[in-house]
């Protein structure tokens, strides 16, 4: 038997996945590119692991502001982990919210390829 609940999960990090998290941690396993977003806005998108489940994940200006204290490059941030919030924006909109977990040494992840970061898991 199959479960069918996450072929209805976004396949980008989200506001409820963040809710529903224990945890609301995550690990970043692909260092990203840049990708047009519906408005054709390019957006960085990076691989993350919550929960155990890969998902694609836009952070916003305040978390790339957050993770440069990781470096400015996204590949310096593999392997960190990242622990989210959820926060309302000016207008009432909620938003995830990430910055760097204050760790001595980074979680070990093994790295993934691209095309397994980005794939609907």
């Amino acid at each position: 038997m199959v479960d069918t609940q996450e072929a209805l999960e976004s396949q980008y990090l989200t506001v409820d996945l963040v809710r529903s998290s224990k945890v609301k941690r995550a690990v970043v396993v692909d260092p990203g590119t840049y990708e047009e977003d519906m408005q054709k806005n390019k957006r960085l998108t990076v691989g993350v692991n919550i929960d155990g489940k890969i998902k694609k994940w836009r952070p916003n200006k305040a978390t790339v502001e957050n993770m440069q204290a990781l470096g400015s490059d996204s590949s310096d941030w593999i392997g960190k982990v990242v622990q989210f919030r959820i926060e309302r924006n000016q207008f009432g909109r909620e938003m995830v919210i990430g910055a760097p977990l204050d760790e001595e040494k980074p979680v070990e992840v093994e790295r993934i390829t691209k095309n397994e970061a980005t794939a609907t898991h």
